[in-house]
């Protein structure tokens, strides 16, 4: 064979692999243009993709799957045709019917769109189809979007209970921020609040309410949590909802919260998400609170120290403290059998060490301490770190 061909081979693979356009078959694929239908509903519009080509080369004795470029439409029948609704709740299917959507013309996304419209309500509630719903909330033109809003508006308490349908929940009260829509789904969903905030679905959907109107409307937030902080605060997402009120409340309008978090304020410092309620509160609270706070952690230091999750709290205190980081050095001044208690345990080490580093070097020479006291791998690491700071 000509080596002129040669190269002309070579030069079409090499072309190819060196292309960053995405490619849309596996290499172990073929198409060509004759097992290709079209439907007669819709126009199409030819898009340029990659497809696969066999090519005979003379120089290495073997076919190679080559990419080359031929012309081939996106939105094919084998999608479009038969039961959309039914295709969209397969994986394969939803993610090429979100494609189809977002990439055809207006005529193309207006015949999906119909098919699709009828059974809307199932599809916001699948697995899979949820997310095409979501794809024509974003993409699809303003009529779209009303028409779905119409379905799903009558049907929002079940999308936010539902596992997939609380994302269409989310997406529905996203787009339709700031206008007489969100007002007709905040009224629903506000007079359902106390139930939504202890369900793990509805939950989230209450959390997208609170940060899309920030301090706006934070009493109907506040009123949906009073009298069940305790089980809001031992779930990961109760919890947040919590630091989210703390966070775009003002301090007088949370007079309430404060007392009821209060009263179970040593639950919380051992709670492995009740203990990030309290961090907030250290930081960003009023400072009546943080003084009650900081003095039930002095009296229970110990106990807090030894603990996974209460030693996050007295790391939190000594760091943003002067007061606190005062008043723990007298506790170990006074005894310091609790200081090498803590040295040697899995996690008052880290408390002893944390809090070490941040004093100065005039409050650390009054630890006087006994070397042979850390008698643990733990207590090693507290003694070392001790040396470290002294030298």
């Amino acid at each position: 064979m000509d080596p002129e061909d040669d190269q002309e081979i070579i030069d079409s693979i090499v072309n190819a692999l060196e292309s960053d356009e995405e490619r849309s078959f596996s290499p172990s694929q073929t198409r060509s243009d004759t097992n290709r239908t079209y439907s007669p509903q819709i126009k199409r519009t030819q898009q340029p993709q990659y497809s696969i080509k066999k090519i005979q080369s003379p120089i290495i004795g073997f076919k190679l799957d080559c990419w080359t470029i031929q012309p081939f439409s996106l939105d094919d029948d084998q999608y479009l045709d038969g039961d959309l609704i039914l295709k969209c709740k397969d994986q394969t299917n939803s993610r090429k019917i979100q494609g189809l959507f977002e990439k055809g013309d207006d005529e193309q996304r207006e015949f999906i769109f119909q098919k699709l419209l009828p059974g809307i309500t199932s599809l916001a509630n699948d697995i899979f189809g949820n997310y095409v719903v979501q794809r024509i909330l974003e993409q699809g033109n303003q009529q779209q979007r009303e028409l779905i809003f119409e379905q799903l508006s009558q049907q929002i308490l079940i999308l936010c209970y539902n596992t997939y349908g609380c994302r269409v929940a989310q997406k529905l009260l996203e787009i339709s921020y700031n206008t007489e829509k969100f007002d007709q789904i905040f009224k629903v969903v506000s007079s359902q609040i106390r139930n939504l905030v202890l369900d793990t679905n509805g939950n989230h959907v209450i959390q997208k309410i609170a940060e899309l109107v920030k301090s706006q409307k934070s009493e109907w937030l506040i009123d949906g949590v009073l009298g069940q902080i305790q089980k809001l605060s031992n779930d990961s997402h109760g919890c947040r909802l919590i630091q989210q009120i703390l966070e775009l409340s003002s301090i007088s309008q949370l007079n309430d919260i404060y007392k009821e978090l209060l009263s179970i304020q040593d639950e919380l410092c051992l709670s492995q998400y009740g203990n990030y309620i309290i961090q907030i509160l250290l930081q960003r609270g009023p400072s009546d609170v943080v003084y009650k706070i900081q003095n039930t952690i002095i009296k229970n230091l110990e106990r807090l120290s030894c603990d996974k999750f209460g030693s996050n709290v007295v790391d939190k205190s000594v760091n943003i403290s002067v007061y606190m980081r005062k008043e723990i050095l007298k506790v170990f001044i006074h005894n310091m059998n609790v200081f090498y208690k803590l040295s040697n345990n899995c996690y008052g080490n880290y408390v002893i060490q944390n809090f070490c580093k941040q004093l100065e070097y005039n409050q650390l020479i009054k630890l006087s301490y006994d070397s042979s006291q850390f008698n643990t791998q733990f207590g090693q690491h507290v003694y070392q770190t001790l040396q470290k700071l002294k030298n």
